[in-house]
């Protein structure tokens, strides 16, 4: 009977602590913030800016962030988080990774025979390519995406655009920074960084830009440039035409309207905002 005292008292010492901690540390969590958490994609991807999708929710409940702030759940994402907080949502233009390279045939200048990553490939004289700027191609990139949005083929990066969520972890792991998030609308790029001469570039690279100009004089807009030997495209001026595309000699510049077409990418609907405007 003791015992059976004892533990009774004790078991009961130790109720009325928790009820006292229980009330003394509650935090209050706003049952706003567990919904909108439960309806984000929880990939903790950080494109928001934030350090997850906790953080995203409990931003959006206090005001500090935007509804449309989760780049992977997009417009559908929108719309749900929208009807918890009771508020109108915009229209989301996806955004999409673009690889601004395309030297897929550069020959290396020495053999490499360490860690195969990029990023410890660069270490070394910038990496075995014989362009110091451009892909190494060891897939750090395919291998950080969480989506399966980049696979390697022969040895170079091809983004599955309609996987893609531009949550920006291909920008971060490039070593070369090869990587641009741009919304769909913007359908053609410049597929080189390579600011040599011409010259130099061709010796190389079948597929660098050689700073011809002809992009920059058959623009119509005057949206493309050649700076330090490199296209450079304007996209507050750009119209995504294409001709810049088909007038470039070496194919460094590209477009992506029949991929986008086929993917059901393109063309994109606009906001209300932006019908306005036009």
């Amino acid at each position: 009977m003791p015992a059976i005292i004892i533990l009774c008292s004790l078991g009961l010492l130790f109720g009325v602590g928790l009820f006292i901690a229980s009330r003394v540390f509650k935090v209050y969590v706003d049952p706003r913030v567990v919904s909108v958490e439960h309806v984000l994609p929880g990939a903790n991807c950080g494109a928001c800016g934030l350090a997850g999708c906790s953080s995203f929710a409990k931003a959006i409940v206090h005001g500090s962030a935007e509804i449309t702030g989760c780049i992977p759940g997009g417009e559908a994402v929108a719309h749900l988080v929208a009807d918890i907080m009771g508020v109108e949502a915009k229209t989301v233009e996806k955004d999409v990774a673009v690889m601004m390279c395309h030297g897929r045939d550069v020959q290396d200048r020495f053999e490499y025979d360490g860690i195969k990553t990029c990023a410890a490939a660069n270490l070394i004289h910038g990496g075995p390519k014989e362009c110091s700027v451009g892909c190494i191609g060891y897939g750090d990139c395919a291998a950080a995406c969480s989506f399966d949005a980049i696979h390697m083929v022969d040895g170079f990066p091809v983004v599955d655009e309609s996987k893609c969520t531009a949550c920006g972890k291909c920008v971060a792991v490039c070593p070369k920074r090869l990587f641009k998030t741009l919304p769909v609308a913007k359908l053609v790029h410049v597929g080189c960084v390579n600011c040599e001469s011409g010259k130099l570039v061709r010796r190389y690279c079948k597929a660098g830009c050689i700073g011809c100009k002809k992009c920059e004089t058959s623009c119509k807009f005057d949206a493309i440039h050649v700076v330090n030997n490199l296209a450079v495209i304007d996209y507050e001026k750009c119209v995504s035409c294409g001709i810049c595309a088909k007038e470039c000699p070496t194919g460094a510049i590209f477009s992506q309207r029949e991929v986008r077409k086929a993917a059901g990418l393109w063309p994109v609907k606009k906001s209300k905002e932006a019908q306005a405007q036009q």
